[in-house]
């Protein structure tokens, strides 16, 4: 378990880079769309859906890549009776194929205390929110349904998936309006809950995307994410991490005070400590991609110091390769 504590900010904090003005709002940069907008998010595992689109579908009919053989029955086409067949083994058998479908999607951000800490650049919450934008933006490009859901213990949203154009502004606005849960109290094990509770509104099977730092009970986490995947959802974490969390670069005595729990304050000298501090951090972020790749899901870290167009290129490029990889 990792309490985060956030460091006493600076007298003269260094400003984070300007944002370009975008027709979509200031989550969604339009030089991060130019560089991932020829790409697609495409899901690795069956869906269902009710468009024609990208993905595949549960639905078996007569178009599209072969799946299987069934027995003739009274009713269906002759057309579709697998003459090849018949001549070896004198029956008749239909060919079935497997249909491509819209993608139902369900983008989930973690709104717990320590999504707000942001030292050196923007919070986690905040990158987290534009790597959502951007990701809903591209989906519903290439027709598919989106749905968000905020996890935060006192004020959740939920906007269910729908795929029209101007369901944009309704995610938007959603994320815009998203703050992080305020210091008071303990949130210990509230994350697994809340995606249990998300996944039980998402009834049909799609791609579920979660955005978090993880920090709490990681086997509450895997308990919540193998029952995402036990309901047939594509699962992605987003690992959202700032770059202090990974290199604890502090130099001087420093005071850090708790994002979770209202009250807490430490005071230690950095050097000492960050030894330690780097190998749990490291055992930490092991063990969440085991468990991730393990469950069947994908595992993306998104650090808040690396650009967000080179890591989403990079995320949408190698699940491209892998799905053209298994579909030859």
């Amino acid at each position: 378990m990792f309490t985060r504590f956030r460091r006493r900010p600076s007298t003269d904090p260094t400003p984070g880079p300007a944002v370009s003005p975008s027709p979509y709002g200031d989550l969604v940069d339009p030089r991060v769309l130019d560089q991932i907008g020829h790409l697609e998010l495409l899901s690795r595992s069956v869906v269902d859906g009710l468009l024609a689109g990208k993905h595949r579908s549960t639905t078996k009919g007569g178009c599209c890549e072969f799946a299987q053989h069934r027995q003739y029955a009274a009713g269906d086409e002759v057309r579709q009776i697998d003459w090849q067949v018949y001549a070896r083994n004198d029956r008749y058998f239909i060919r079935q194929f497997e249909e491509e479908t819209n993608l139902h999607a369900m983008l989930a951000i973690d709104a717990s205390g320590s999504m707000n800490f942001g030292l050196s650049t923007q919070s986690k919450l905040e990158y987290a929110k534009q790597a959502a934008a951007c990701l809903t933006r591209l989906l519903l490009h290439q027709r598919d349904a989106v749905g968000l859901t905020i996890l935060h213990d006192n004020k959740p949203a939920f906007v269910p998936a729908k795929q029209h154009a101007a369901h944009l502004r309704a995610v938007l606005a959603t994320l815009q309006s998203a703050r992080a849960c305020e210091a008071g109290g303990t949130n210990e094990g509230s994350l697994g809950k809340q995606i249990q509770h998300c996944a039980a509104r998402q009834r049909r099977r799609g791609l579920f995307v979660l955005f978090s730092d993880c920090f709490g009970d990681l086997q509450e986490l895997a308990t919540a994410l193998r029952i995402v995947r036990a309901r047939g959802h594509d699962v992605v974490v987003m690992h959202v991490l700032a770059p202090e969390e990974l290199t604890f670069d502090f130099r001087r005595w420093s005071a850090f005070q708790s994002l979770e729990v209202s009250g807490q304050r430490i005071h230690l000298d950095p050097p000492a400590v960050r030894q330690q501090y780097l190998q749990r951090m490291r055992s930490f972020v092991t063990e969440l991609e085991e468990t991730v790749v393990g469950l069947g899901g994908d595992y993306v870290r998104l650090t808040t110091a690396v650009d967000l167009a080179d890591t989403l290129g990079w995320f949408l490029r190698n699940r491209m390769a892998r799905k053209g990889a298994k579909r030859r």
